[in-house]
């Protein structure tokens, strides 16, 4: 008979094995926000240490028609362009050669109806801001009325037409240097030129058109001054005859298309970190898709939209391609071919690679080579498994586990994932807390950093002084930190509760030789172990502001307003912190869009009001100063039309002030009396302390610990009344 015991552990098993995994994983750990050590910035250095992977390499550039595609694929490409190409959304004959003078001109094509511009292409040009615009075709394929109305926003505008299509590819061929080697197609199909557009780009390559069974004239004529060809098609596309009027010619074939298509990949040995995939069965997306893969130096896979051809599952088998961009909607490639895609580009150990924020689309770049264009949706790294063997660098910090990138406000924005919540205490403690500290002072911070957020697991935190200073996984790296991550080990699990439930285990640097209590210091309804007292162990921390009570060296003179900028000049401002703070508080506060000089600070009155904790609750500051209106080059004038010195009393809560000043310079509400040396003229603001000061003194712990005292005595004396427990 199983024993009771025994029977509630098998019970409890049974249970967790039912779970889903990412339900209990992440109901064990926790999410940071990354902005404390990347500020707010439109683009993030990585690197990674290990094998690291997007989640999902694979992005899809669809829209409600080609329009909308060709531009979505402008808007990857570019933010704003000198020249834009404009083709016929129809007749693919004027288009087939336009990819390399596109990728010459580093312009996106776009496309038009015959008669007149749609909407939102219209507004596409309108964004990229081009000087010229090349119409290919002529006017049977793009009316004057679109040239007309293009001229209306476009300083130039220019038509490269022709006979036939024959003579189009002839002059977009003259449009750029000619390296001596041509690419052939078959210009009565899409298919061959389209795939071989890309490479044909990067190369400096022109694409000629020719008929199966016969050379066209206009094409002949461009041969004349070439050493070489290439012939893409089998003789199906490109007879044996015509291949031999060519100056030696070189051939990529196939059975069809798609294989072609395979082919170019094989036969030129591409290289295929990722790849494009466009429907084989319509020129739209594969035209204006092609530009922006050469762009990336990446190939184009033509596809069935309904399943991937047998020799594109091979090519993409062979070349370990693991990323691809899909062009067009599902109506295009179904999104089951794409479910069929390989998924998960790895990162190159050691490479530099970026995130940024390109025309308010999330794109990946490896050195200067765009991978990846994510548009408006986020995108993950994520380990081959959590380990320290596997980290993501971040502008040179590690961290471990998954990182997700999204956009925010315009800034880069990670977010660290699902890290075991023992690990991020690991990264939490030596930044609340310096490592080399005593390590029963270590132990009482990783309990209070443990307790403080035990509650947030499952979410995501911000890893800012507003809730923990969390700083990733420097402790892989550095020696010291070895001891922070075993006052978390040797506290494994512990947490501080009251009434059976976590405390609020709020901590502070120093509380000044007085412990605040949270009702003084947030208003929040008073605990126990948050209440007021004076804290023997704490060093008291004394901070100081001192400032010159006068600002000036001469009065402003006051004669001849028709130069009133004299006396600005002769403004010498002592303390730049004190009065920039000032200045910056007036900005906000009645004063805007205005220059303020300050005269003097003739006081600062801290009113005799205290909380129970010792600390002030209000002070005011009296100060002169001038104001003058750049935009109309005025100045405050008082009724006798002289420059007006204005004197404000300002009364605030010490709250503001430290707000108003920043927390690093005033640096809490435990204030001792102003003083004034009339030798130096220096007012000096005097303080203890740093930080709110409620709970845990920081430097008190320290102070404890180093005289014998255990982590256990440092939390009953912080946090009296908790009880500590697993």
């Amino acid at each position: 008979m199983i024993n009771k015991k025994v029977s509630f552990i098998l019970i409890l098993a049974i249970c967790f094995s039912l779970l889903p995994f990412t339900s209990f994983a992440q109901a064990s750990s926790i999410s940071v926000k990354l902005s404390n050590y990347i500020g707010n910035t439109r683009a993030i250095n990585i690197s990674s240490v290990g094998d690291y992977k997007l989640a999902n390499g694979n992005i899809r550039m669809s829209g409600n028609d080609r329009f909308a595609v060709a531009n979505n694929v402008a808007s990857s490409g570019w933010s704003q362009s000198d020249t834009v190409i404009l083709v016929n959304y129809k007749a693919f004959a004027d288009a087939l050669a336009a990819t390399p003078f596109a990728y010459f001109k580093n312009a996106p094509i776009l496309l038009t109806l015959p008669d007149r511009l749609e909407s939102q292409t219209l507004q596409k040009l309108k964004d990229l801001k081009p000087k010229t615009v090349y119409i290919v075709g002529g006017t049977a394929s793009i009316s004057t009325n679109v040239g007309a109305e293009l001229q209306k926003f476009v300083p130039d505008v220019k038509r490269i037409d022709g006979r036939d299509r024959f003579e189009v590819a002839k002059k977009l061929a003259e449009q750029f240097p000619n390296n001596g080697k041509a690419v052939v197609a078959n210009g009565l199909v899409f298919a061959d030129a389209l795939s071989i557009a890309p490479y044909a780009a990067r190369n400096g390559y022109p694409i000629l058109l020719t008929a199966k069974d016969f050379l066209p004239e206009f094409t002949n004529a461009s041969l004349r001054d070439r050493q070489s060809t290439l012939i893409v098609g089998g003789t199906g596309s490109v007879s044996s005859s015509v291949a031999g009027k060519l100056p030696s010619p070189s051939r990529i074939g196939g059975a069809d298309r798609f294989e072609v298509s395979a082919n170019i990949v094989r036969e030129l040995n591409l290289p295929a970190e990722t790849a494009f995939v466009s429907t084989g069965l319509s020129f739209a997306d594969a035209l204006t898709g092609s530009v922006l893969a050469a762009k990336q130096d990446a190939p184009l896979l033509l596809t069935r939209p309904e399943r991937l051809p047998d020799s594109i599952k091979t090519i993409i088998s062979e070349k370990n391609i693991s990323s691809f961009t899909i062009l067009g909607g599902p109506a295009s490639v179904n999104e089951s071919v794409v479910e069929s895609l390989p998924n998960e580009m790895k990162l190159t150990e050691g490479e530099n690679y970026s995130v940024k924020n390109e025309n308010s689309r999330l794109v990946l770049y490896k050195g200067l080579q765009k991978l990846k264009d994510f548009g408006s949706l986020e995108f993950a790294l994520v380990p081959s498994s959590y380990s320290t063997k596997n980290q993501i660098k971040i502008n040179g910090k590690p961290y471990l586990g998954k990182m997700e990138f999204f956009l925010e406000n315009g800034y880069v924005r990670p977010i660290n994932r699902n890290i075991p919540f023992e690990d991020y205490l690991k990264g939490v403690v030596p930044h609340e807390m310096p490592a080399g500290w005593e390590k029963e002072a270590l132990k009482a911070q990783a309990v209070a950093a443990r307790t403080y957020s035990i509650n947030s697991l499952g979410k995501v935190v911000a890893d800012t002084q507003g809730f923990q200073v969390y700083g990733g996984a420097t402790w892989i790296e550095d020696f010291y930190q070895q001891r922070t991550n075993q006052a978390v080990i040797e506290t494994a699990g512990k947490v501080l509760r009251y009434n059976g439930k976590p405390i609020s285990a709020v901590f502070s640097s120093s509380n000044g030789g007085y412990i605040e209590s949270n009702t003084n210091a947030w208003g929040t309804t008073l605990v126990p172990y948050l209440n007021s007292k004076a804290d023997s162990f704490d060093p008291k921390m004394p901070w100081a502001i001192s400032m010159k009570k006068t600002q000036i060296d001469m009065e402003p003179y006051k004669g001849n307003l028709t130069n009133p900028g004299h006396w600005w000049t002769s403004i010498k401002e002592a303390d730049q912190s004190v009065a920039s703070s000032y200045k910056n508080w007036l900005y906000k506060n009645g004063y805007a869009n205005t220059e303020i000089k300050i005269v003097s600070i003739n006081d600062f009155t801290v009113s005799p009001e205290k909380t129970s904790g010792n600390r002030s609750l209000s002070a005011t500051m009296d100060i002169d100063f001038f104001v003058r209106y750049p935009a109309t080059n005025t100045y405050k004038l008082n009724e006798a039309k002289e420059i007006e010195r204005i004197n404000l009393k300002q009364t605030m809560s010490i709250g503001a002030f430290r707000s108003m000043f920043g927390g690093s310079v005033f640096k809490s509400h435990l204030l001792d009396p102003v003083t004034y040396n009339t030798d130096t003229d220096i007012l000096t603001i005097k303080g203890r302390g740093y930080g709110h000061g409620v709970g845990m003194s920081q430097y008190g712990a320290k102070k404890m610990a180093s005289v014998g005292k255990s982590y256990v005595d440092i939390l009953k004396h912080y946090y009296p009344g908790a009880t500590l427990g697993n």
